[in-house]
C-alpha cells in the first residue's frame, strides 16, 4: 500500500491556534489568521528568512531552469523556500530547495489528509520529502477536499509566511499573481523574472515589472541582498562536452524543445533540461520564446 506522506507524518499532525506557542507570528498580520492551522513537519525559527517562489503550472523549460536556479540560490544563503506544491513552478521550487540541501514549506489548498488520499502520487512523494526537511501546512480541515475558492486563500497564506515573493513565469490571471497582489497588500516586496516578449506564460510577470508592481529579478541575490543574505560563490558545474556537441549539432538544423533534445540525445528529460541550462548559461543557445531553444 502506498504511503507517500509516511505514517510518522500522519501521526505527527499538529493543530495550532493563533496565540498558541509555535503558531507563525507572520500570520498574525492577517485580518483573519488561519484558525486552526494544521502542520506536519517543523517550521523554521521566526528569525529565519522565508521567500515564496511561485509561478505557472504550465512552465516552459526556461521557467523550469530559472525556478531551480533561484530556489537553489535562496536556500544556499540560509533562507527557506515557500510555495504551494502545485504542478509546475511550485513543485520545481520545492524540489530544487531540497536538492540544494535546504528547507521548504508547502502550503496546501486542501486538508493534509485529503491531499494524502487523493493528491497526485509524484507530489505526495515530494510532500513527504518536504515534511522531513521542512513543513506542510494547511488552514483547512484534515479531510477537506480542494475547491476553486480554497486556492486564493492559500495564496494569501503563502504571501503572509514569506518575507518576499518571487514570481517566475506567470500568465495574466495566474494564481501566482494573486499571491503577488496579497504580498503587496501586506507590504512584502515582490520580484518577478522577465520572460520572452510575446510569450503568453510570461505576460503577467512582464506586466508586473513594467507597471513597477514587481522588482526586476535576474538572480537569487536580488531578493536576498535586502535581508543581508548572499549566495555562496561556487565553481561552475562541469558539463559533458560530448553531449553539448551533439545538442548543438541537433540545433544547427533548427530550434527544438527539451523533449526533442532529450529524445535525440537519448537522455531523460531532467538531464536534458540540466544540459540546456548549462548551454544557456554558457551563451551557446537562447530561448526562442515558444518553449524551444536555438543555437547562437
Amino acid at each position: 500500500m502506498n504511503d507517500p506522506l509516511g505514517t510518522k507524518g500522519l501521526e505527527a499532525l499538529i493543530e495550532l491556534r493563533p496565540k498558541e506557542p509555535g503558531y507563525p507570528r507572520r500570520l498574525m498580520r492577517l485580518r483573519a489568521p488561519p484558525d486552526p492551522l494544521w502542520l506536519s513537519g517543523t517550521l523554521p525559527e521566526e528569525r529565519t528568512r522565508c521567500v515564496a517562489v511561485v509561478g505557472t503550472r504550465r512552465m516552459t523549460p526556461y521557467g523550469n531552469r530559472i525556478a531551480r536556479e533561484v530556489s537553489g540560490g535562496i536556500v544556499s544563503a540560509g533562507a527557506v523556500v515557500v510555495s504551494g506544491l502545485a504542478q509546475g513552478i511550485d513543485s520545481v521550487a520545492h524540489q530544487a530547495a531540497l536538492d540544494a540541501g535546504g528547507r521548504s514549506i508547502a502550503v496546501l489548498g486542501e486538508g493534509l489528509l485529503a491531499f494524502e488520499q487523493s493528491g497526485p502520487l509524484k507530489r505526495r512523494r515530494l510532500a513527504r520529502a518536504i515534511r522531513e526537511r521542512g513543513a506542510l501546512v494547511s488552514e483547512y480541515g484534515l479531510d477537506f477536499g480542494a475547491q476553486t475558492w480554497t486556492f486564493p486563500r492559500r495564496n494569501l497564506t503563502i504571501a503572509a509566511l514569506a518575507d518576499a515573493v518571487v514570481v517566475i513565469e506567470a500568465p495574466v490571471g495566474s494564481g501566482a499573481l494573486i499571491t503577488a497582489d496579497r504580498a503587496i497588500e501586506l507590504g512584502r516586496p515582490v520580484f518577478a523574472v522577465p520572460g520572452p516578449l510575446g510569450a503568453s506564460t510570461w505576460e503577467g510577470s512582464n506586466r508586473y515589472i513594467a507597471k513597477r508592481k514587481a522588482h526586476l529579478l535576474v538572480s537569487a541575490s536580488d531578493v536576498l541582498s535586502p535581508f543581508g543574505l548572499a549566495v555562496p560563490k561556487a565553481l561552475p558545474r562541469p558539463v559533458e562536452s560530448e553531449a553539448i556537441d551533439r545538442a548543438l549539432d541537433l540545433l544547427a538544423s533548427g530550434a527544438a524543445d527539451a523533449d526533442a533534445i532529450a529524445a535525440s540525445l537519448g537522455l531523460p528529460v531532467a538531464e536534458a533540461t540540466t544540459l540546456i541550462a548549462d548551454m544557456l548559461l554558457a551563451g551557446r543557445i537562447a530561448a526562442t520564446g515558444d518553449g524551444r531553444f536555438a543555437r547562437l
